[in-house]
């Protein structure tokens, strides 16, 4: 038997059993994970967005491209430098072997903590995208919070297309499913990542 809801309403996720108890979760703030992102050079805003769930979904229009990187934040620290190009010798960050099961493209490996970023190259192929949207996918699952709304980090009014380079910066160490949430004027797309953040 369920316990009683949160005070706000929503059921905590340790009690999630089946889709109805998903539905009644609330939306997790994707800065828990998130300490800073940025989509080619450009910091993404905190949005409570309308539209990351609920939607007639097209074919993904977004792919990695290469190994994401890992460099120090404090680059005036010679230690640190040094450290991030040590780590990422000794960790393959992504697997791009034509013969590893699809699914498996997507995990990626990146470094938590708040002295390293990381970079990931991304392919937006097709039309150029006007708005992307990242939170945890398990976001979309759920009917919002109280206004129901989902929070995200956003990027408004854009085109992208190309090779396209999105920087994270993680606070925590741990598995977590995050979905890139893409609108090309016409058509709503969601990719899903799924990080290993390790030390």
């Amino acid at each position: 038997m369920m316990n009683s809801p949160s005070k706000e309403g929503c059921a905590p996720i340790h009690q999630v059993r089946s889709w109805y108890d998903l539905a009644s979760i609330c939306p997790e703030d994707p800065r828990n994970l998130i300490a800073d992102a940025t989509l080619a050079a450009t910091t993404g805003e905190l949005y409570n967005s309308s539209t990351f769930a609920d939607q007639t979904w097209a074919t993904t229009p977004l792919s990695i491209l290469s190994t994401p990187k890992v460099s120090a934040l404090g680059t005036d620290d010679a230690q640190k430098v040094a450290d991030a190009k040590q780590w990422e010798f000794s960790h393959l960050t992504w697997n791009d072997d034509a013969n590893l099961a699809i699914p498996l493209q997507k995990v990626i490996f990146l470094r938590g903590g708040t002295d390293w970023t990381n970079a990931l190259s991304i392919a937006f192929e097709g039309t150029p995208i006007e708005e992307v949207q990242i939170s945890f996918l398990n976001n979309a699952a759920t009917r919002g919070d109280k206004q129901g709304t989902i929070p995200v980090i956003r990027w408004a009014d854009g085109s992208w297309s190309g090779t396209v380079s999105l920087t994270l910066v993680l606070r925590k160490y741990g598995q977590y499913t995050l979905g890139i949430w893409t609108y090309d004027g016409t058509n709503y797309a969601m990719y899903e990542l799924i990080i290993i953040s390790v030390p």
